[in-house]
């Protein structure tokens, strides 16, 4: 179970100024609509990675049925631990160490060695993600940013045109496919963001 304690202070994944730049717009007209097509955007990657990239304080709890090797937090890179309960009882740092990136926490014994997790419940606060395009020390991997305009600008050019279609068949009058069923659909998305965003994802379970 994993309960969100300091949320993020925004899960857009680019920024208004970055699509501007991309589409060579000036004015500040359609600003509300492109802010909309970002947070749609933004919300389709996180659907299709199956994980959320902005950075979060959270607590999470794991009951380990089985002793484990290394503890698999359902949030990374992990920035912080902030405190981790086993059994009821608080770890010092000297009782783990954590390979951030990857989400994992080993325990130690008092030797400094890695030893199994017991079976129990473990609590972990930490704090985990990125942040974000447009805020000081921005950490989101640029191919993150970049899928996410990619999709962006297909809803931009959707409202006349849409770049999303994969076949269309016009002897039968009318019959089209797409890529993209449009934000908050299916997530199908074409090859090229898929390429960008699959080294991102958290393959599903279950």
């Amino acid at each position: 179970m994993l309960t969100v304690i300091t949320p993020a202070t925004t899960r857009r994944l680019t920024t208004v100024a970055a699509i501007k730049a991309e589409l060579s717009l000036v004015t500040g007209a359609d600003d509300p609509f492109i802010a909309d097509l970002i947070a749609r955007a933004s919300a389709t990657v996180e659907r299709f990675c199956n994980r959320v990239f902005a950075l979060e304080t959270v607590r999470e709890s794991v009951r380990l049925t089985v002793a484990a090797d290394a503890l698999s937090l359902g949030r990374w890179p992990v920035v912080s631990i902030l405190s981790i309960i086993e059994g009821g009882k608080a770890l010092t740092s000297a009782d783990y160490e954590t390979d951030g990136g990857a989400g994992f926490i080993h325990r130690l014994t008092g030797l400094d060695r890695r030893c199994d997790w017991p079976v129990g419940k473990v609590t972990v606060e930490y704090t985990a993600g990125y942040v974000a395009p447009g805020q000081p020390g921005r950490t989101l991997p640029e191919d993150i940013e970049r899928a996410t305009i990619m999709l962006v600008k297909a809803g931009w050019f959707a409202r006349s045109r849409d770049p999303m279609v994969r076949t269309e068949d016009v002897s039968g009058v009318m019959a089209t496919t797409y890529w993209v069923g449009g934000f908050g659909a299916g997530v199908c998305l074409p090859p090229d963001v898929e390429g960008l965003l699959f080294p991102h994802r958290q393959p599903s379970i279950g």
